[in-house]
């Protein structure tokens, strides 16, 4: 690593005046960012007790936002803060802090979404320092589509709408097809049209493919995409059901990932299905105690129909095995309350079947700044799944370890050779006004981590080799 300090310079473009703004990053007393322009030498001067990821990113904005009529922004890094990360890791999460400065949520009435960056170039650069500040361009790019799909509402985005959009962005080297309620229906998706029944709105299972020459290996991205979560005849309380336009995070977290994947053009066939529904109260609705066939022909018990996501990822889950046999399956999901209550806004919670998928998943999550808290799954939580009516019942009556009997049920419509690990990311798709990047609306929580995750296997396939 470099142990000198690390100056860089960013020139924002558009603007009329020439004016620059010299800023200096320091350790400091406090336990948050916080920027002082009464200093000598430099215009302002952004110091932390500890710099991590996350902060870096968060200067990146800090700085854009604070001098906004700066034409050039010269960041000097004190060494020992500098020599803590690679240069490359400084520039792509500077770059992408920068590039989401400008972004406000505008509501429209199209689905359509309308991601805007603001334009920053990196001056005296190379050739390696030119790509690490467009790869977080492309990632700050991706997390945007995300956090469009999770800020509309449930009037203008819903399955159909959902494809609509993606498919409008048409991301370079992805395949788009989709399974409609009749091709469903028709294929046995039990658990995941039993939610959809409930609702006018027809179910959709989006595909997207992309599918490099040669591909060193596969991994299935799956997403819940509950398009809006009412909790169906098992109603919820009307505080924050307005929230609920955002239970189809994961599904949006899949589509910016597979964006970012796709202009990163990593060497591995990568699957994003996202099983999209809308969880509604009607006569057509599915009901506590109702038993339902899934797709692999398990019958599961219902006893809540507020746990709706786990039925329709069960399905995707089977699918994905079936058709695309991926060497890695990965399910991202505002799932369970539970997880919230437990871990806060500090981490999503992690399951899954292979101890080396864990800990690349935990890495990735540090990687990137969206981190992950391993949690356990079988043992005592199969007791909450036993049935007197179906092969499984899907939850308990009572919330005792709720994220982990959710992932338990899930887990037994993974195949046994089948590396898989389930996200519960139920809290981290709003509400993260501790972070700069995020002083409002949606996160787009997911779309790095599982970008990352693929660099993290495709790291150690390399190893391996």
């Amino acid at each position: 690593m470099n142990s000198n300090p690390l100056t860089l310079t960013f020139s924002r473009e558009h603007q009329c005046d020439q004016l620059t703004r010299t800023l200096h990053l320091t350790l400091g007393e406090h336990s948050t960012l916080t920027v002082n322009q009464d200093v000598s030498d430099f215009n302002a001067e952004i110091s932390k007790r500890v710099i991590a990821v996350a902060d870096i990113q968060d200067v990146g904005y800090l700085i854009a936002t604070t001098f906004t009529q700066a034409t050039t922004l010269q960041l000097c890094i004190d060494a020992d803060i500098a020599a803590r990360f690679e240069r490359q890791q400084w520039l792509k999460w500077l770059s992408f802090g920068l590039a989401l400065s400008n972004y406000h949520y505008r509501h429209s009435n199209s689905p359509l979404l309308t991601p805007t960056l603001a334009d920053f170039t990196l001056l005296n650069a190379d050739a390696s320092d030119n790509t690490a500040f467009e790869n977080g361009k492309i990632l700050a790019h991706s997390q945007l589509i995300a956090r469009e799909l999770t800020n509309k509402p449930g009037n203008i985005l819903y399955p159909q709408s959902f494809v609509e959009a993606v498919e409008a962005l048409a991301i370079n080297n992805i395949e788009l097809s989709y399974l409609n309620d009749a091709m469903m229906l028709k294929q046995g998706f039990g658990g995941l049209m039993s939610i959809a029944q409930g609702s006018d709105r027809e179910a959709r299972l989006l595909c997207l493919d992309y599918h490099p020459q040669d591909p060193k290996f596969t991994v299935a991205l799956i997403g819940k995409g509950v398009t809006f979560d009412s909790g169906g005849i098992s109603i919820k309380q009307p505080r924050y059901m307005s929230t609920m336009k955002v239970d189809m995070g994961g599904a949006a977290a899949v589509v910016g990932a597979l964006n970012a994947i796709a202009q990163l053009q990593l060497p591995i066939r990568v699957i994003g299905l996202c099983g999209l529904v809308e969880n509604m109260p009607s006569g057509k609705a599915i009901k506590p105690g109702d038993v339902v066939t899934m797709l692999n022909k398990t019958n599961v018990e219902i006893i809540t129909t507020d746990a709706e996501g786990r039925m329709v990822l069960a399905d995707v889950l089977h699918y994905a095995q079936q058709h695309y046999q991926p060497d890695y399956l990965v399910d991202i999901a505002t799932l369970t309350g539970g997880t919230g209550i437990a871990l806060g806004k500090a981490y999503a919670s992690l399951m899954g079947n292979d101890n080396n998928l864990i800990t690349s998943a935990q890495t990735a999550g540090q990687a990137c700044s969206e981190p992950l808290w391993p949690m356990p799954t079988g043992g005592m939580f199969t007791t909450a799944l036993e049935s007197d009516f179906a092969d499984l019942r899907h939850g308990s009556e009572e919330p005792d370890g709720s994220p982990c009997v959710a992932a338990t049920f899930l887990e037994h419509f993974i195949q046994p050779d089948q590396k898989w690990i389930h996200i519960d990311s139920a809290a981290m798709s709003l509400g993260m006004n501790h972070r700069k990047i995020y002083p409002k609306a949606t996160t787009g929580y997911g779309t790095l981590l599982l970008t990352e995750l693929c660099l993290q296997l495709i790291l150690q396939d390399r190893l391996h080799q």
